[in-house]
This record gives C-alpha cells, sequence and structure tokens, in this order.
C-alpha cells in the first residue's frame, strides 16, 4: 500500500485540507478541499476527507523561530543545549511550551559552527488547533512551520537552481512565510504578522468602511504596478490604490529585512535574491509583482509546484476547487510533501499527547508482538515435544526444569554483571570526558550580550582542568577573539573596563564560581579570555 499523508493549512480566510500520496516518480494529489473561516466558517468535517493523523500547519502567533549557533557538537549534547534552551524560554514565556530543532546546511565549513533552526509554539495553541480538528472527526500527528513547509514544497516540485538565491514568500491575510534558499540549502526561514490585511486596514481608514467592504475595493481596483501610474483605469482605481501602496510597502520591507538578517546570520554581506517565488491568497494582488521587481531589482513569478504534479486522481469538484486556489494550497502540498518524503527538511512539533502515542508504538507495542511471537514458539515446542516427555516421570520433570531455571538465572546473573561492568565504565569514562553544557550556555550568553562593536570572537575552546589529586576536571571554557586597532588607554577601556566585568556580573548574577582570566594585546587586535569554573558547576 502506497504511503499517504493528509496536511491541514488553516489560514484566518480558509482553511485547505489535501491529501497526498507517493508514486514512484513524485507525488500524487488525491483530495482537496478549501473551507472559509472567520465570517461564515464551517467544520473541518464538511470537507469530507479523513483527517485522522493530520499533519497541521503552524504560522503568525501560535509559533516562534528562533535561531542558534554552536560549535559542532555531538547529537545528544546538541539536544541537552536545545532542551536548557527550551526550558529557559517557557520560564520566559509563562507557559508550557513544545518545540522542535533541526540544524540549518552548512554555508562556511571553516567558520566552526552550526546553526540550530528552533520551532516553538505554546501548548495552549496547539490545544485550540487539536480541538479544532477533533471536533471534525480528525486527530494531529504533528504540527509544522508553514515557512519550512513552503520550502519542501520548492524542494519536491519547484524550479531548483544550483547555488541561485530563490526567496519563497507566502503572502497570507494575516501572516507572511518566507524562506531564503541557495540552491537546495535552507538559508533562513520566517513567519511575520501582517499579510494582506495591512492593505484592507489602510483602504477601510481612508474610504470609512468595514473590513469586508475593503477587502472587496482591494480586489477590484487596486492596482500596485509602478506602471500604472498616472494612468491608472479610473479615479477611483487611483484613489484607493494611493490609499492601499503605503501599506504594501509593508509586504517589501518583509522580503528586505529576511534578507538582511540572514545576511548577518550567514555572514555573507553580498548575498542578493536572484528571484522571488510568490504563493498565498495575497500573491494574485494586482500589480503587486511589478512593484516588488521594481524594488528588489529581480524577477519576480508566482509559485505553482501543482504544474509538475500527478491531478489525475482528484475528483471533478476537488479539481475545479484546486484550479480556483493553486497559489493558496502550497503550503498544505509542502505540509504533505514533508511526510511522505523522508529526505526533505524535517522539523515537526509533537504535543505531549501523540508523543507518548509514539512511543508506545515504538516500544509498548514491538514488546507485545514479540511475547506473542514468542509465546507461539513456546507452544509449538511444547505440542511437538509433549509425547516425547509423556513416558518421563514427574520428578525427574520436576528436577530438569529446576535445573533449566537454575542454570538460566546464573546465566542471566553473569551476563548481567558483565554487562554492568561495561556499562559502568562507560559511565565512568563519559562523565570524565563530559562538558557541564550549563556552564558552556551561560558563557556564551554573557559573552554575546555586552560584546563590543569594536571586537569579535573566533574561537570558543572547551575543556577541564585538573583539581587537586586528579581526582576531577573543573570546566574551562576559553573564548578567544580579536578587534579593531586601538590605542592603549582605548583597548583597556573597552576590554577590561566595560567588556570583562559585565560578563562577570552576568556569570556571577547565574550563580556560577569561577576564576577570571581576561588577556589582551595592547592595541586589543587580539584578545583572550579563560574562564575556570568552581567544583559545583
Amino acid at each position: 500500500m502506497s504511503k499517504r499523508a493528509t496536511a491541514v493549512d488553516l489560514g484566518s480566510h480558509s482553511a485547505k485540507v489535501l491529501v497526498a500520496e507517493a508514486q514512484r516518480h513524485g507525488i500524487r494529489v488525491l483530495r482537496f478541499a478549501g473551507l472559509p473561516r472567520g465570517e461564515g466558517a464551517v467544520s473541518l468535517a464538511e470537507a469530507g476527507v479523513g483527517l485522522a493523523g493530520a499533519v497541521c500547519g503552524l504560522a503568525g502567533r501560535d509559533m516562534t523561530l528562533r535561531y542558534s549557533q554552536v560549535p559542532p557538537t555531538p547529537d545528544w549534547q546538541l539536544r541537552n543545549l536545545m532542551d536548557l534552551e527550551i526550558q529557559d524560554l517557557a520560564q520566559q514565556s509563562g507557559g508550557t511550551l513544545s518545540a522542535d530543532y533541526n540544524l540549518l546546511p552548512v554555508q562556511d565549513p571553516e567558520a566552526g559552527v552550526e546553526t540550530v533552526l528552533l520551532a516553538l509554539a505554546k501548548d495552549e495553541a496547539l490545544d485550540r488547533l487539536q480541538r479544532e480538528l477533533g471536533d471534525a472527526g480528525g486527530s494531529v500527528a504533528a504540527f509544522v512551520p508553514n515557512c519550512t513547509a513552503l520550502y519542501n514544497a520548492f524542494l519536491k516540485c519547484g524550479p531548483v537552481e544550483a547555488d541561485a538565491v530563490t526567496c519563497l514568500a507566502n503572502i497570507g491575510h494575516e501572516t507572511i512565510d518566507v524562506a531564503l534558499v541557495k540552491g537546495t540549502d535552507l538559508l533562513f526561514a520566517r513567519n511575520l504578522s501582517g499579510g494582506s490585511k495591512v492593505i484592507d486596514d489602510a483602504i477601510a481608514a481612508a474610504f470609512q468602511v468595514g473590513g469586508r467592504k475593503a477587502e472587496a475595493l482591494k480586489k477590484d481596483l487596486l492596482d500596485l504596478d509602478p506602471q500604472s501610474r498616472g494612468r491608472y483605469a479610473s479615479g477611483q482605481v487611483e484613489k484607493v490604490t494611493l490609499a492601499g501602496s503605503g501599506a504594501a510597502a509593508a509586504i517589501t520591507a518583509a522580503i528586505q529585512s529576511s534578507l538582511s538578517f540572514c545576511k548577518a546570520q550567514t555572514k555573507v554581506a553580498d548575498l542578493r535574491i536572484d528571484k522571488i517565488l510568490l504563493s498565498g491568497g495575497g500573491a494574485r494582488l494586482r500589480g503587486l509583482r511589478g512593484m516588488l521587481r521594481e524594488a528588489l531589482r529581480c524577477p519576480v513569478e508566482l509559485f505553482d509546484p501543482f504544474a509538475n504534479l500527478d491531478l489525475s486522481a482528484l475528483p471533478p469538484a476537488d479539481a475545479e476547487q484546486l484550479q480556483a486556489m493553486r497559489h493558496e494550497a502550497v503550503v498544505a502540498l509542502g505540509l504533505a510533501a514533508g511526510r511522505l518524503d523522508d529526505t526533505l527538511y524535517t522539523l515537526e512539533i509533537l504535543p505531549e499527547a501523540v508523543q507518548r502515542r509514539q512511543r508506545f508504538a515504538q516500544r509498548t507495542v514491538w514488546n507485545v508482538a514479540a511475547a506473542l511471537v514468542a509465546a507461539g514458539l513456546l507452544v509449538l515446542v511444547a505440542q511437538d515435544r509433549r509425547e516425547q516427555v509423556a513416558a518421563a516421570a514427574a520428578s525427574a520433570a520436576r528436577l530438569r526444569q529446576q535445573h533449566d531455571a537454575a542454570t538460566g538465572v546464573h546465566q542471566s546473573a553473569a551476563e548481567a554483571i558483565e554487562a554492568n561492568k561495561v556499562e559502568r565504565a562507560l559511565v565512568e569514562h563519559l562523565a570524565a570526558q563530559a562538558m557541564p553544557g550549563n556552564n558552556v550556555l551561560h558563557t556564551l550568553r554573557a559573552v554575546g550580550a555586552h560584546l563590543p562593536e569594536q571586537l569579535w570572537v573566533t574561537k570558543v575552546d572547551v575543556g577541564g582542568g585538573s583539581v587537586a589529586g586528579g581526582l576531577k576536571k573543573r570546566p574551562t571554557i576559553t573564548v578567544e577573539g580579536a578587534g579593531k586597532e586601538l590605542n592603549g588607554a582605548d583597548a583597556n577601556r573597552t576590554f577590561q573596563q566595560d567588556f570583562i566585568p559585565k560578563v562577570r556580573a552576568d556569570l556571577e548574577r547565574a550563580g556560577l564560581s569561577m576564576k577570571m582570566t581576561p588577556t589582551s594585546s595592547p592595541d586589543l587586535l587580539r584578545w583572550k579570555l579563560t574562564i575556570e569554573y568552581g567544583e559545583g558547576n
């Protein structure tokens, strides 16, 4: 049986439900439904599609994306660092969070750092979305950020060009999802509030009308194309365009700011966008592509991944609806593609209830199945040997059973002792080699928070020094860096009197006992900070 996936994209104006299956040469779409939300909303059950085990998209205020740069670390250590980060963020947010993370492709192997994309969502938001699907008889298998789903739709069905930087922008009514891709590598993903609603609000304020009337004016009269300036079709078109064009500039600003953030994160100062692919309901605003083309100076096209898919299995009503909502359905396609193709980018937030079900499926069910198989084999063996042992004396059978049991217990005990020795040695080795991740996290935060603009970090090294008697290792962190050339007085003030005291104060507020040894060259071209923590840290 082919692998299938059901995807649900709950936008502010419409809900998109898409069912697809994996084929040898790609993806085939089996069902599609678009349902109204907001005013005139209907239940997801009206889609007539089974929603059990669906993957649901996240955007807007339901989700937060964060980036962390860490040195290359083993998976277990990275997991510990991310767990600490998530716990810290949960305390700041004042509520429980569910999260997932994944590494971004390395752009500069010589930099010695990896970038982690961390997606977080409040459990109350996930519970609300689960209740909506539950009311329609469905359930949620995972939540996926819309921006990474957009990236997966591009990888699976998009016009990928080697080394070309493509900006994917999904413009919804209240959100904008952005993904910057170089070739097939994800450079940056972002979710912003805004969308085409900001244009509705501007038109509503200018003409003193309600939201529905403003949206109708936008669809019927707005013309953002720069070539239409001075020759609008009517005076009303000109008035609506003048009222909404200022707000429409927020879409351009969203893409420009995303590029700026990406440059700062990747350290690629000359990064530029080669092409923009638009999707979402706002992508079809009249003249939007011309406006973006003029402002960003690159080709702007509509993203239509369905042109490369098998749609032959769609019922006629579904095919007609998909044709009308091809651009709005791109995120739903990406959500389904991520579940069907394990080679795509994975970032799935799982609620605790879903995690418990998965642990049961992966562990308990297999254990029960193994026990049933073993019991069946024992029954077969017993039946085969029944005639042979029938003539044996009852006392001999009891003695044999006692002997077998004693032998089994002895052998199990001997194996357990040997296994315990190996595991104890492994634990002792790991304990001796481990570097407390909490100290690393606090140190990097303190340095990053107070690092002057004249200085930068070139190397972070972690290790340990022997404590008296050589019994333990005291954790040590060395941060090396460089800076702009300064005279002696400026260098001393920047490094010794400003930077070092603030770092020390942050670490002491975190309750850490340490010995700090800062050194620097007279002109601050090279500096070094060595921190040796106490035994309790």
